[in-house]
């Protein structure tokens, strides 16, 4: 089986390195149709279970999937699935998630609910992270990984963004909402590649994607109805799309430097310590 994989991995080596655009259009295509329609692909609506399981089912499904490829095809990208992180960038990583979402997760209202209630939505909205975290910082990311960082983060963030198109399609969600909900995720994405760069694992965006998705699931359906299929907040959209631009942007040049060694080195000024 290891000969066989190597056998595999270093014939599509050479096919990248010969047809290099070819094939990362190809894996790009093909991971993002398999992601889009595992649900059809295999019938989970047919299992004798709830909603929330088949849900966590269907996610876990895609999840294993995007690892199979990322272990196909970059087993060096296996090493951010690993949980290892010192305690300072745990500490800055802390802060920039509390940061995003305590206002609206405090803002949600979840206290009115009973500890299962709690409990079934942050599980599931946990899901929602592993799974989308695993495909666009994952596998997405790692595809234009070789095009250099600043590539493979516009990419798999705008990649990401664009997923949500199908909300509009088939989701019910109107363009207006749907339209500053691409930019929104798009910057979202973009963040959560800085925060999995900087601390070296994906598993602290999968807890920012997880917590971020928490508060709607306490969210009343006729509220949420009301909102997805209203008019979207562009003001609102902007200033979001510029804070999640900055703090990845921050996150990213800290993940290639020492820190704030190139902030240093760019304004010096603000360095100094007047004697």
């Amino acid at each position: 089986m290891v000969t066989m994989n190597n056998r595999y991995r270093s014939s599509f080596s050479a096919a990248a390195k010969k047809y290099p655009f070819v094939f990362t259009f190809s894996l790009l295509v093909a991971a993002t149709l398999v992601s889009t329609y595992i649900g059809y692909l295999i019938p989970f609506l047919l299992l004798p279970i709830s909603h929330f399981w088949r849900v966590i089912a269907e996610r876990s499904t895609s999840t294993l999937i995007a690892v199979g490829f990322i272990r196909l095809f970059f087993p060096m990208a296996l090493s951010r699935l690993k949980f290892k992180i010192t305690a300072k960038k745990f500490l800055i990583s802390s802060l920039v998630i509390a940061y995003l979402i305590l206002p609206s997760l405090f803002g949600s209202g979840f206290a009115s609910f009973s500890v299962p209630q709690i409990l079934e939505g942050l599980i599931f909205a946990l899901f929602i992270g592993i799974d989308e975290e695993a495909f666009s910082r994952g596998l997405i990311y790692s595809i234009f990984e070789s095009y250099g960082v600043w590539i493979a983060a516009a990419v798999s963030s705008i990649h990401f963004g664009l997923l949500h198109a199908g909300n509009a399609l088939w989701g019910g969600q109107s363009w207006s909402y749907t339209s500053a909900q691409i930019c929104s995720a798009a910057a979202f994405g973009f963040l959560c590649v800085g925060l999995m760069l900087y601390s070296g694992s994906i598993w602290v965006p999968i807890v920012l994607h997880g917590l971020n998705d928490t508060p709607m699931q306490f969210q009343a359906p006729s509220k949420y109805l009301a909102e997805v299929t209203g008019q979207a907040d562009w003001y609102g959209v902007l200033a979001q799309v510029i804070a999640y631009v900055a703090i990845g942007f921050l996150l990213i040049q800290m993940s290639r430097t020492k820190d704030f060694d190139w902030l240093k080195k760019r304004f010096p000024s603000l360095f100094e310590v007047s004697s």
